[in-house]
């Protein structure tokens, strides 16, 4: 991989070198009006972009001990909507990772066990359930799934889908290991069923208490026990990468279609290339360097860990997330702190510390002043716009073989 130093400074010097380049053209080539034919109607913008390093989205990766099927990813779209996963039944993966909210949740931190009502209108502690002690909130905001078949994908040479990064500290990796762990986490699916240790085992205990599901396990996995905790993975992982999204105006654009971006997103892409240093962490084709960066984001006082959520090394690092689909996906960063775009780029443009735990020698090298104007702000939160494709899977279960509601307390 290229060293910081070689990333911060590439685009800057190709875009340098091209308005050079376009400046020594127009001297030259300057004539008599009748004595030369009209150029071609260019975008000298595009000329610009074209010195970038942009790369698409490639097919998504599979492992060999996971290739995808059909039937395996619809067993994993069951398993993703049914509540019989969350220890108390009120819970199931799609209560914090809809597809009506970019498969997020659509608010600050997540609810969870003994919630109710779906996105920004779910409510904690209200879903009716006598427990040991109320639930508190979900520490951290919930991050998309979409796409998160391409976690860890910096650059077009590929990436080991068992190696790819999860959650806001990346303290695991790969779908299959990431989807064992919220159903063990108490507030989040687990509440007071069984304990942590004995989740999953639990859990595969009851889909194997299920005819419809012993029979869909064995026309997946085959054999004389295929309900276990390792196929659950598999076919909830499996249905997870089949959640992409590709054709985003950004996606046509790198295409060939010089048409798919306005004037004022290609403008916003220079700039987070160039002048707001966005780039030097939001690269690749996921625009994220999947690094750890302390950006001194105001701790949430609805957090459990408040006053202190010190993350990744305990330096109040945090993962740097995907910026594809991100209109969908708010509110951000690894808290909720930042309400929309514009509050992003205003943040960054700022470049100090909201968090009086973070001091000036703790934040990321990148946060100083960038300068950006309010149209330059503007211009980079359209280019933001472009990156969002809303061309997903977004089918629902009418059903789910436990029989109960889908999706759990939702509506």
């Amino acid at each position: 991989m290229d060293s910081i130093v070689t990333k911060k400074w590439r685009n800057h010097f190709r875009l340098s070198l091209f308005l050079i380049a376009t400046s020594a053209l127009l001297f030259t080539s300057s004539c008599k009006k009748d004595d030369c034919e009209d150029p071609p109607v260019t975008d000298p913008l595009d000329g610009m972009i074209s010195l970038l390093d942009l790369q698409s989205l490639p097919p998504v990766s599979y492992p060999l001990n996971n290739p995808i099927t059909t039937e395996k990813a619809e067993l994993g779209r069951l398993l993703f909507w049914d509540p019989i996963v969350g220890g108390e039944k009120d819970m199931a993966c799609v209560t914090c990772h809809h597809p009506g909210l970019g498969y997020g949740d659509g608010i600050d931190l997540a609810i969870g066990v003994n919630g109710s009502g779906l996105g920004p209108d779910r409510t904690e502690n209200t879903g009716g359930l006598i427990l040991s002690m109320p639930i508190a909130r979900v520490p951290r905001n919930a991050p998309t799934i979409l796409n998160s078949a391409y976690n860890g994908l910096t650059s077009n040479n590929g990436y080991d889908p068992l190696q790819s990064p999860m959650f806001w500290d990346s303290r695991f990796n790969s779908l299959e290991t990431q989807c064992q762990k919220p159903p063990t986490s108490r507030s989040e699916m687990r509440g007071d069923a069984y304990a942590d240790v004995d989740a999953m085992d639990s859990i595969a205990l009851r889909l194997a208490a299920i005819p419809e599901y012993v029979q869909l396990f064995t026309d997946v996995f085959g054999g004389t026990n295929p309900v276990t905790v390792e196929n659950y993975a598999k076919a909830v992982a499996t249905f997870e990468r089949t959640i992409v999204s590709t054709n985003s105006p950004y996606d046509q654009y790198l295409a060939g279609d010089l048409t798919a971006l306005s004037s004022d997103q290609k403008n916003g892409l220079i700039l987070f290339n160039g002048k707001a240093r966005c780039s030097n962490c939001h690269y690749g084709p996921m625009l994220s360097d999947y690094d750890f960066h302390a950006l001194g984001i105001p701790e949430n006082p609805a957090s459990p860990l408040f006053p202190a959520d010190s993350g990744k090394y305990k330096e109040f690092k945090f993962r740097t997330p995907t910026l594809r689909n991100a209109t969908l996906t708010g509110p951000y960063m690894h808290n909720g702190m930042l309400e929309n775009l514009k509050d992003i780029v205003e943040y960054m443009n700022a470049g100090v510390s909201g968090n009086s735990n973070v001091t000036p020698d703790m934040l990321a090298s990148d946060m100083t002043p960038l300068g950006l104007t309010e149209t330059e702000i503007n211009q980079i939160v359209a280019f933001l716009e472009s990156l969002t494709d809303e061309n997903f899977d977004q089918i629902v279960p009418t059903s789910v073989p436990s029989g109960l509601t889908v999706g759990g307390n939702i509506q």
